[in-house]
């Protein structure tokens, strides 16, 4: 069974957000955190080992998986709520 992946960039995580939130508009950040990790079936826990493995990113850094998930949904999240404050 393959591994679970995390999105390789936040467009990814931005597509899912404005979904669960069409779906569920006042669904607060740690739900759409909890539904992403859900349908990407990645582990539920971030004390999970999962999370603790490095991952190379686009830029060719070395970080946890931990990192890049968060690094990414708070990107996707502060880009969403830029466009919204713009409408």
């Amino acid at each position: 069974m393959e591994e679970p992946r995390i999105p390789s960039s936040y467009h990814t995580f931005m597509r899912l957000i404005r979904r669960f939130q069409e779906e569920d508009p006042g669904a607060r950040r740690k739900v759409l955190k909890r539904r992403i990790m859900n349908l990407l079936d990645l582990p539920p826990e971030m004390d999970d080992p999962y999370w603790d493995e490095p991952e190379l990113s686009y830029l060719r850094s070395s970080r946890t998986r931990r990192q890049l998930f968060e690094d990414r949904f708070n990107l996707a999240m502060h880009k969403v709520r830029k466009e919204e404050s713009k409408s």
